[in-house]
């Protein structure tokens, strides 16, 4: 009976899901927003720029899972951070949120979570903003409602690992 027990235990563990730990991380620096950044290894990054930010979009092979970090620029880049997160929201399409503030290794965001639509599809988000370094940092990301019940361990984890850049 105990071989039993064991047995099914080990069935049920190897069924779990991969801890976020066991996926292999890439630590990001980047020296322009002055911050530090974990993400999956596999997820592929994009570069974009308008006129009012520069952002970094790294998704998953499925592109059901995206993280944006980015930075505002031109007139935009004076804006306060709730400000900035009102202009989100209201770009997001953002349909049932609630804000507050987080502090993460030394960084003070005001966040936001909760849906919005991207491409028609809701989705779910946190979305962070704050001042660093003089310049309106952007953090989010957005997963469909499957993929987010699934990765939230890893979702916080990235979000919970941005960190501003010591030494410049």
């Amino acid at each position: 009976m105990a071989r039993l027990s064991f047995l099914i235990l080990l069935v049920g563990v190897l069924g779990l899901p991969s801890p976020v730990w066991a996926q292999h991380m890439t630590t990001v620096q980047n020296r322009q927003f002055q911050v530090k950044y974990e993400v999956p290894a596999h997820w592929s990054v994009t570069h974009q720029r308008t006129d009012s930010v520069e952002v970094l979009r790294y998704h998953n092979p499925d592109d059901n899972t995206v993280l944006w970090v980015g930075q505002l620029r031109g007139r935009h880049a004076s804006l306060r951070p709730a400000k900035a997160l009102q202009r989100l929201l209201r770009h997001l399409g953002a349909t049932r949120h609630e804000e507050h503030n987080v502090s993460s290794h030394g960084l003070d965001f005001l966040e936001s979570t909760g849906t919005c639509f991207v491409n028609g599809q809701e989705v779910r988000y946190d979305a962070r903003v704050t001042t660093s370094q003089r310049h309106v940092l952007v953090v989010y990301v957005y997963a469909t409602t499957a993929s987010f019940a699934t990765q939230a361990r890893l979702l916080h984890h990235v979000l919970e690992s941005i960190a501003p850049l010591q030494g410049k």
